[in-house]
């Protein structure tokens, strides 16, 4: 019985003679593209990336500051620190 690997190298191997498969690129198929299980990991951690950066609120008055957590916005939060100062919302501390 031939396995699934080897037919699709046969058939990569037909469409594209005399290229082998590289060994080290264990993330590519036979036909030498990437599978759609490795976009779907690949655009899920690139997702996952630009959601950990909700930034930050800053008080203008004590320096005070806290870093927005998944699922939270500005809106959610009084405008006012507990100092009496004003909050702002900044992506990066470095922005106040």
């Amino acid at each position: 019985m031939v396995s699934n690997d080897e037919i699709k190298r046969k058939l990569a191997e037909k469409r594209n003679p005399g290229v082998k498969k590289n060994p080290s690129s264990e993330n590519l198929a036979a036909d030498r593209t990437v599978s759609s299980e490795e976009l779907k990991d690949k655009f899920r951690k690139q997702r996952d990336i630009k959601r950990e950066d909700h930034g930050y609120l800053i008080c203008d008055k004590c320096g005070g500051y806290y870093e927005l957590q998944t699922g939270e916005s500005p809106d959610d939060f009084d405008d006012e620190c507990e100092c009496g100062g004003k909050l702002e919302h900044a992506k990066t501390l470095n922005d106040s």
